[in-house]
């Protein structure tokens, strides 16, 4: 059950979303802002008369696509986000509170969120693929956004494993950012989940709304792999925000002549620990000689389409 101060925040933030992409606010001037107060934040959207601005106010209400709503208050509201300074103050999703319990809150159910850049090269590509395919096999809930580069191809290979995976959107959870995904989307919505602080119906595409969901994205992940991040990307935030609270971070190696290759250097100098493959990560998450689920199946020829 949402709390009514929570309720409005929520309803605030997806208000005045078009007036915040306005301020051209940098990464973590951003991430501040939306642990603001709703008064600091109303302001800050320069809202004239905020008692007529609150009183106009559309509550934002469940649908058949986005069943449930949990906010801070709620005893099934993820763990993990209580440990954010900025805690979305509603977090909605695509299925019922018992199965988002068994996908964002089970210890027994490891989750490993997968970034990187748009860019990604083919090599990067299916690794990426064959990593997620092999760690869903192996029982692991594949965490990521639904996006150009190693997200969308991650939840392909999660899906091709039979296994979990839940998408993290930077607008309604039951939306696609873009069209040519709306069909992984819906299967993500069927063998998994899909999450969101923006309540059913809002789909304003802001960058600011991808920056934001990445601090969702890190604070969900056991482990975060960083895949192929060169030129700008969001993955240089994300590894920040889970080095920040304390998540495992790891990278797949690539080549120093492709764009991330520099920046992928400086992670492994800094010692965040190379993956070449699920064994690796779950390695990382269970220690070594620890009991791990069996892993089988052929590497793919190609990433699925």
């Amino acid at each position: 059950m949402v709390c009514s101060p929570c309720l409005r925040r929520s309803a605030v933030l997806a208000a005045v979303a078009p007036a915040i992409a306005q301020l051209g606010l940098r990464q973590y001037s951003l991430l501040s802002l939306l642990g603001a107060s709703e008064d600091e934040l109303l302001a800050a959207a320069k809202v004239k008369n905020p008692r007529a601005f609150r009183r106009g106010l559309q509550m934002p209400a469940l649908t058949g696509s986005v069943p449930t709503a949990l906010c801070l208050h709620d005893a099934d509201y993820p763990r993990a986000f209580r440990e954010l300074p900025n805690a979305p103050s509603v977090l909605y999703a695509t299925c019922a509170p018992k199965r988002l319990r068994e996908l964002l809150s089970s210890p027994t159910n490891p989750r490993v969120a997968i970034v990187g850049t748009r860019g990604l090269t083919p090599y990067a590509a299916q690794v990426t693929f064959a990593l997620a395919r092999d760690l869903a096999r192996a029982g692991v809930t594949v965490v990521s956004g639904v996006n150009e580069g190693p997200e969308s191809v991650a939840h392909k290979g999660a899906l091709k494993g039979g296994g979990r995976t839940v998408a993290v959107m930077a607008c309604s959870p039951d939306l696609s950012h873009l069209t040519r995904y709306d069909s992984l989307h819906r299967r993500i919505l069927a063998r998994g989940a899909s999450v969101s602080e923006f309540p059913p119906g809002f789909f304003e595409g802001q960058r600011w709304c991808f920056i934001a969901s990445q601090r969702i994205l890190a604070a969900l992940a056991d482990i975060l792999v960083v895949v192929d991040a060169g030129g700008f990307s969001l993955a240089a935030l994300t590894s920040q925000l889970a080095t920040d609270l304390g998540r495992d971070i790891a990278v797949v190696p690539c080549r120093l002549t492709d764009p991330g290759g520099q920046r992928m250097l400086r992670l492994l100098r800094d010692g965040v620990p190379p993956v070449a493959n699920a064994e690796d990560v779950l390695e990382l998450i269970h220690g070594a000689g620890a009991r791990r689920p069996a892993i089988s199946g052929p590497e793919p020829r190609e990433v699925a389409a």
